[in-house]
């Protein structure tokens, strides 16, 4: 269910489209990054900006919550931790790779800037939601690695 918030920033995204019925039929998902307020601001300011252009996912939550993958030509909206519309995204690709293969160059796609700062706030978030289904996080678990652009707004020139 989308709330009245984000229907109205949806609408207002369709409306500047040039086929908005094809695209609202590829809305996938509304969600906020991260599980604090501080973390999703932080990266829905991330993606406006152009400096976050992918995220990953533990694969076993999305089996455990029956989620569907995204797939590239998906639309996603951004939200805020409050549910505030932020940002809508294109998937351009979807891959999934072992925790102990994510290397630099994603770590900085995910906006996190270095492999060692990926490493330090995902194995908190990963090793919780490993918790939460009775499972260990080891190099071996496998996340969903989502690369995506800013659709809207347009991210900032450099």
């Amino acid at each position: 269910m989308i709330s009245p918030t984000v229907q109205v920033f949806w609408e207002d995204f369709l409306a500047t489209r040039p086929d908005p019925e094809t695209d609202r039929q590829r809305l996938h998902d509304v969600f906020a990054f991260d599980d604090n307020p501080e973390g999703a601001a932080f990266c829905a300011a991330a993606v406006i900006a152009g400096d976050k252009v992918a995220t990953s996912g533990l694969l076993a939550m999305y089996d455990a919550e029956g989620r569907s993958h995204p797939v590239p030509g998906d639309l996603e909206i951004v939200t805020e931790f409050d549910g505030t519309p932020r940002a809508v995204i294109g998937i351009e690709r979807v891959d999934s790779a072992p925790y102990g293969a994510i290397d630099a160059a994603f770590a900085r796609a995910e906006g996190d800037g270095s492999l060692t700062a990926w490493r330090k706030l995902h194995q908190r978030y990963y090793g919780q939601q490993c918790a939460e289904l009775g499972l260990s996080l080891t190099d071996k678990t496998q996340l969903l690695r989502i690369f995506f652009r800013c659709i809207h707004p347009t991210p900032r020139a450099r």
